[in-house]
């Protein structure tokens, strides 16, 4: 592919990434008259047949690269010493084609619509930042996807990560596998009749499971509706409390979060095509903008902590929202730039433009305050496309 064309390799990914969510040729339009700043008329036959052209490894390793710098923080956010590292499946709807029916699966019978399975494993105490993402077939199961983001962790090599589970991924196979890994999963009832026989409490205790023994940590205790929740870890007493556990699969909302961010307002269910290799250049380029806004907010939000008014009732942080809105154009036009100390400084103005659309943070609803280190994940420092 031409890298100077009017649909260049370098126009191709800028044009994938700039938040789409009109319709492709005004989207096209509005890049070449906006950011390009040059009179194109490129048509959406011509940008569809270019993008064939490209693989799905093109956004794939820009969203890995986003990972990789996030997992290598030295000064990340942590929970007594652990990176907490939630996991959860979602589904998503695509255009109800029957090459994506015959190729991902249907939700819903025969009457339902086309959908994939895909999953993340979100690090909740640093802005969200997605450090895997997965995406497969509706056959391939949440606990398959799972088994992916603890391969793609030890690639990763990520000082100290705390895998966090919700009911249905509990499985002797899990356990055998995570037994170097520092984990907590919630049990659902009938599990295994072991735990389910156990009082309500604090135990450690070899656990059969399919044949299998495991030490393991059981915490069972009542919530306030009155339902008997269990939690199992691997962490021991010295180190993690039973309010600790309690606390941290609270942090695990921080996923339901993130998905808030991906299906709302980065609308990645809002796909630009009806093609296997069109869906997966779509979600790795959504996973890449997560973690770009995921930056940017870190960054906005220092500056906000920094600025804060005495006379607000509530502290206030970057409205997310807001942020990704900010982004059109803006993003793509600072990262195609070339040259690092005006790249740097259009970096630097979305940053204090997101400064100005903030909301309050209410007691009960947000994770711990992050640490004053202002340069974890300044943007500055990210190489153009």
């Amino acid at each position: 592919m031409r890298k100077n064309g009017k649909i260049g390799f370098t126009n191709m990914i800028g044009i994938v990434l700039n938040f789409l969510t009109k319709s492709m040729q005004t989207e096209l339009d509005n890049f070449f008259e906006r950011v390009i700043k040059k009179p194109e008329r490129v048509s959406k036959q011509a940008f569809e047949q270019a993008r064939y052209k490209l693989t799905i490894d093109a956004f794939r390793i820009l969203y890995h690269d986003t990972a990789e710098f996030a997992a290598g923080a030295p000064e990340a956010v942590t929970f007594k010493g652990y990176r907490v590292l939630p996991v959860d499946g979602t589904t998503l709807a695509l255009e109800d084609t029957y090459h994506l029916r015959s190729y991902y699966g249907v939700v819903g019978g025969e009457h339902g619509y086309a959908a994939a399975r895909a999953s993340v494993m979100v690090d909740v105490l640093n802005q969200g930042v997605i450090l895997d993402a997965q995406i497969d077939k509706l056959s391939a199961g949440e606990n398959k996807l799972a088994m992916k983001h603890f391969e793609r962790l030890g690639e990763l090599d990520m000082e100290s990560p705390l895998l966090v589970f919700d009911r249905n991924y509990a499985s002797a196979e899990m356990f055998e596998v995570l037994s170097d890994t520092a984990f907590l999963f919630r049990i659902k009832r009938k599990f295994n009749a072991q735990i389910d026989r156990l009082p309500l409490g604090d135990f450690i205790k070899d656990i059969t499971i399919k044949k299998k023994v495991f030490r393991l940590r059981v915490l069972k205790f009542r919530l306030s509706t009155g339902e008997i929740e269990t939690l199992v870890t691997n962490l021991p007493k010295d180190m993690m409390s039973s309010d600790d556990l309690k606390e941290l699969y609270h942090l695990r909302w921080g996923v339901e979060t993130a998905y808030r961010a991906i299906k709302g307002a980065l609308q990645i269910e809002n796909f630009s095509g009806t093609s296997q290799l069109i869906v997966e250049q779509d979600f790795f380029a959504t996973m890449f903008l997560k973690n770009i806004v995921a930056f940017v907010k870190h960054d906005s939000d220092a500056i906000v902590e920094q600025n804060q008014n005495p006379n607000n009732i509530h502290p206030q942080k970057t409205n997310e929202s807001l942020l990704i809105g900010l982004l059109k154009d803006k993003l793509v036009i600072a990262l195609l730039e070339t040259r690092p100390r005006v790249q740097a400084k259009l970096i630097h103005k979305i940053v204090i433009q997101a400064t100005l659309n903030t909301i309050p943070i209410r007691p009960g609803r947000q994770f711990p305050r992050k640490p004053k280190h202002h340069k974890r994940f300044h943007m500055a420092g990210k190489a153009p496309l």
